[in-house]
């Protein structure tokens, strides 16, 4: 069953409120070594990843509180050249640093990198789906909004195999790839998502993290799934609690 209207209009104030929030997070800063082998990294001095607000959860769609007055992102994107590095944790691509970015509850927001996880982080009614892509942007203030998207098996998905097609052999090192790409046709047809208020899914684990999960989902053939899974098959973090955290549903 759905929560009473009531108390779905005051849990969506309280989250809105926080949408306004002037918050920081560090989009990663590593103090030291650590694994997906072993995730109790607040015992490798990261005490942030043992906080009340943690990411990623599953998404029990029986006490999503739904509304239709949620904001849908606006998408301000323009090609730029592909920057891409194998960090050692996943396959990431580097934002130019201007002009390409979204809005979000009236605020901009600056894309920073995405990059990949295989199995999902994220999931829905306890279920994982084969990858979950992380595109990260940034507010003036320091902000995070993190737009999360399951991948299911499905067809050949062209903008992954550009960014699969250029995996550098070493890792850690950035390369300039000289090809262009855009993010506009990752953009769903369905408006529809999750949102919540958690934290960075790997060390430091900083909270105040908004994360804005698509429920379409989008494909990419098995052996591009199989492809980044020979260089990362297992690179999620295990949910965790939601506590007292509310996650909003925009439905229509």
């Amino acid at each position: 069953m759905k929560i009473n209207l009531l108390y779905s209009t005051i849990a969506l104030a309280v989250c809105l409120l926080f949408l306004g929030c002037d918050r920081e997070a560090e989009i990663e800063r590593e103090y030291g070594h650590w694994e997906y082998e072993n995730t109790d990294w607040e015992n490798l001095g990261y005490g942030s990843c043992a906080g009340n607000s943690q990411s990623p959860i599953n998404i029990d769609t029986q006490f999503t509180v739904p509304s239709s007055d949620l904001p849908e992102v606006s998408y301000n994107y323009t090609p730029f050249e592909m920057r891409i590095v194998d960090n050692g944790h996943t396959i990431q691509v580097n934002g130019p640093g201007e002009n390409v970015s979204v809005t979000y509850n009236d605020v901009a927001y600056e894309f920073v990198q995405f990059h990949f996880h295989r199995l999902s982080e994220h999931q829905i009614n306890t279920s994982h789906t084969a990858m979950e892509l992380h595109v990260v942007h940034q507010d003036e203030n320091g902000n995070l909004l993190v737009l999360g998207y399951m991948i299911e098996p499905g067809s050949n998905n062209p903008f992954l195999q550009t960014v699969f097609n250029h995996i550098p052999e070493e890792e850690k090192v950035e390369i300039a790839t000289g090809i262009t790409i855009d993010l506009t046709p990752i953009q769903p047809n369905n408006k529809n998502y999750y949102t919540y208020s958690g934290s960075l899914t790997t060390p430091p684990c900083t909270a105040a993290v908004q994360f804005v999960i698509f429920k379409e989902t989008m494909q990419a053939d098995p052996q591009q799934i199989e492809l980044f899974a020979s260089y990362y098959n297992d690179n999620y973090r295990p949910v965790q609690p939601l506590n007292n955290c509310f996650v909003l549903e925009k439905i229509d």
